[in-house]
């Protein structure tokens, strides 16, 4: 346990995320000044160390100082310590310099230094992109990552390449005639160790899937009604695991897309397989017939203890399997997932899995860093799994970027969630002019995104001028069964969430 002591709560979430980044899944407990004398003596012992930020102490005369003093302490020994400097009520300024600071310190204590520094948030990318709109050149950009926020080469060239690929894509959207749709399906074959989404054992709820397709039925119609004289541009299935579904229950859900729907100007039509052990001939041929354009096969590692361990039921060879299924059955852009820093997997162990993809030659490539989120099995017997995880991840990371670039699959999408190791990312490469739009537009939440399905998230944006001034979250109840029962609520959320101008 870490203690992190203030004397103002508001830059809180960011010197938890940048101690967060340092030192992966452990508990940081926050207190002021003034609450640290009423710690019991025994919980202090339990603090591997005390994180201390002062804003502006007062001095005499001044009402108060431009300067916050940051220190790191064991046993009541100041370890390390160092400064901000500036008005710290002027967050706008001065976030940047606590963070690249507060980066530093820990950095010197640790004796590691991170990839992206002491950039944190989910949308790395996001700086460039706001660059490149203002006219700065390549060079430019890059520098300003380097020197801001102390990223390595790498990643600063990679947020740049991402943002430039993200541009071109996004100039081809029109947010306010266009939208894309999210269809979950919350069932899995198990659940892994590693995940904290809406998912429910196929073979425990196999009875309740009739009424959900139904009630799932309803919410697209709803949402096909909203946006009536729009036109749908991107279908994401996800889940769960919507193969893990029936060929029966796949074939009516595919049925409904077909009957809600226009389809006849939609750019793309994603399926997310995931689990190999969920795909059959049947339900390729299911997908290729109702127009599925893009699918996911996830083997997440092609190390078969590994697989074990995090609670998978394919191997490796039910990964070649699918993925001939998959070419047979016609499908020419094909999606595989991969996680870093899994259980007991170190650098040697990636780079295999890599010359197995390689070998499979798919046409996009998601690499995912594990990260360790709160309501997942990992969290809950982390002391288990710690000194297994996160092994070789840096270099994991840096060799999957190399090989997608050897493989001809270039980096278009980018975001990073809370509790990885390292503070590192997610990326996906694609062959050039097969990237994903459904999951450009979602992380750069540029054009209205309806989610129908237990535990989905609808994303709708607020215009002035075609530029985005607001977004609204729409949550759906993640409980299935509640679900079922609630759709006249959830309904009602979507209705009141939408902008008046697509309903004209």
């Amino acid at each position: 346990m870490i203690l992190l002591v203030e004397n103002s709560g508001d830059y809180n979430n960011d010197l938890r995320a940048m101690i967060g980044a340092f030192f992966p899944g452990e508990k940081i407990k926050a207190v002021s000044p003034e609450e640290v004398s009423l710690i019991d003596r025994k919980l202090f012992s339990e603090f591997s160390f005390v994180f201390t930020a002062l804003y502006g102490i007062r001095d005499v005369g001044a009402e108060y100082s431009r300067t916050t003093r940051l220190r790191i302490e064991e046993k009541g020994h100041v370890i390390f310590s160092a400064y901000a400097y500036g008005d710290y009520k002027d967050r706008k300024k001065f976030r940047n310099r606590l963070k690249l600071a507060s980066y530093r310190m820990l950095s010197s204590y640790t004796g590691r230094e991170l990839p992206w520094g002491s950039l944190t948030g989910m949308r790395p990318s996001k700086i460039a992109t706001g660059a490149l709109k203002d006219g700065k050149f390549k060079d430019e950009i890059i520098d300003y990552y380097k020197t801001t926020y102390d990223t390595s080469e790498e990643k600063a060239e990679l947020s740049y390449d991402v943002a430039w690929k993200e541009k071109g894509i996004l100039e081809t959207i029109d947010p306010v005639s266009e939208y894309a749709v999210y269809i979950g399906i919350p069932f899995c074959p198990t659940r892994c160790l590693y995940c904290s989404f809406t998912a429910y054992p196929i073979h425990e709820f196999e009875g309740v899937v009739d009424d959900y397709l139904k009630t799932l039925e309803q919410e697209l119609q709803y949402i096909s009604f909203l946006n009536r004289y729009r036109r749908l541009t991107a279908i994401y299935i996800g889940g769960g695991t919507p193969t893990a579904i029936s060929e029966e229950h796949l074939h009516t859900l595919l049925d409904i897309v077909k009957n809600t729907f226009d389809l006849t100007e939609l750019r793309e039509y994603t399926v997310e397989a995931g689990r190999p052990d969920s795909i059959t001939p049947e339900k390729l041929s299911l997908m290729k017939r109702y127009g599925v354009t893009r699918i996911s096969i996830n083997p997440q590692t092609m190390n078969a203890a590994a697989l074990r361990k995090i609670g998978r039921a394919h191997t490796p060879n039910d990964t070649r399997a699918a993925f001939k299924m998959a070419r047979d059955a016609g499908f020419n852009n094909i999606n595989m997932d991969i996680i870093a820093g899994l259980p007991g997997e170190r650098l040697s162990d990636m780079k295999y899995t890599l010359e197995e993809i390689r070998k499979m030659g798919p046409e996009s490539l998601t690499v995912h860093s594990l990260a360790i989120k709160r309501t997942a099995e990992l969290n809950m017997n982390l002391d288990e799994f710690k000194g297994e995880i996160n092994q070789d991840m840096e270099a994991m990371i840096s060799y999957a970027y190399k090989t997608a670039d050897e493989m001809g699959l270039k980096p278009y999408y980018l975001y990073r969630q809370k509790n990885i190791a390292g503070n590192l990312e997610n990326t996906g490469y694609s062959k050039p002019g097969l990237e994903c739009l459904y999951n450009i537009v979602m992380i750069e939440e540029k054009m209205d995104v309806f989610a129908a399905g237990a535990g989905t998230v609808t994303r709708l944006i607020s215009l002035d001028n075609n530029e985005v001034t607001r977004i609204d979250r729409v949550e759906n109840v993640k409980n299935v069964y509640e679900y079922i029962t609630r759709i006249d609520e959830m309904l009602e959320r979507k209705s009141a969430g939408v902008d008046s101008r697509f309903l004209k």
